[in-house]
């Protein structure tokens, strides 16, 4: 897809205008190298050394967590490696999101918000969900999904559309991640409503027109590089070596009316919607 990459100097206002409220992908390589002193300051070990103790959740390839551990035997077990054939488990690390959450990361962002920055393109005020009018900084504030991702090489995010009608951003720190996107479009062949294809092991007899369709952006990040991931967009991720990412979503006003559309067809009972907008009533956005 042309003009998905960044280029250098890209104000927020250029941002909004070509990307958000055109929802568009977006690869910005190399912007996270701008706020970390020598790459990459987030290595498996200089994390397990700060946050050994802390209990973390695995999950498989989707969104279903198998078990908690501590981070220092994760990361002892991602260094042993899996058998043949075997998935590989994947830490995906939470801030807060909802009100009955038993573990998050949210001592874990707080020691390390000065270690990173969002990247300059993304627009810092008028934020829908969460409701915040100005000075957003994700290092700092609440997000949804605002998670820190590690895994082997080989761990791998299935097909899937992010929730909430929301954008996200993620920055890779560690490792390379390849990323696949199809567009909200591709949907008739790559979901039949109730479920998405696997494009690892795709049923055929389900989703018989999978791959009639070509992904429209088929990227591998570098350490240092961001990726923006618009709302409605189908992606699928692989670690094609031991990774670390950071990742959150976020509404900007600029796509309220999508949004309100969201809220009206059932999302303000979603649990996460509700510990958010409870969060940030007084903001004016609830």
């Amino acid at each position: 897809m042309a003009g998905n990459t960044s280029p250098a100097g890209m104000s927020s206002a250029e941002f909004i205008a070509g990307h958000l409220a055109a929802n568009q992908p977006l690869v910005s390589r190399g912007w996270c190298r701008q706020w970390w002193p020598q790459p990459p300051p987030w290595d498996l070990g200089e994390l397990a050394r700060r946050f050994g103790a802390c209990r973390v959740p695995v999950f498989d390839s989707l969104f279903e967590m198998q078990r908690v551990v501590r981070f220092e035997e994760y990361i002892s077990a991602m260094a042993d490696g899996v058998a043949d054939g075997e998935p590989v488990p994947y830490m995906r690390w939470y801030a807060r999101q909802r009100n009955f959450q038993m573990i998050c990361a949210d001592d874990a962002f707080a020691e390390l918000k000065g270690d990173w920055a969002a990247p300059s393109w993304l627009p810092s005020d008028d934020y829908v969900f969460p409701a915040i009018k100005e000075n957003a900084d994700p290092t700092k504030d609440s997000f949804p999904a605002k998670g820190l991702f590690l895994c082997a090489a080989g761990g791998r995010t299935r097909l899937h559309v992010d929730p909430w009608a929301s954008d996200a951003c993620l920055c890779q720190i560690t490792g390379e991640k390849r990323f696949v996107l199809y567009p909200p479009a591709a949907g008739k062949a790559l979901s039949d409503g109730a479920g998405v294809v696997d494009l690892d092991r795709p049923d055929t007899a389900r989703f018989p027109l999978w791959n009639s369709v070509e992904p429209a952006l088929d990227v591998t990040l570098q350490p240092g590089d961001a990726i923006f991931i618009p709302a409605g967009w189908y992606h699928a991720a692989v670690a094609l070596s031991a990774s670390v990412s950071v990742t959150w979503n976020f509404v900007h006003a600029v796509n309220a009316d999508r949004f309100a559309k969201y809220l009206d067809s059932g999302g303000s009972a979603d649990p996460t919607v509700k510990y958010f907008r409870r969060q940030h009533r007084s903001e004016g956005y609830a």
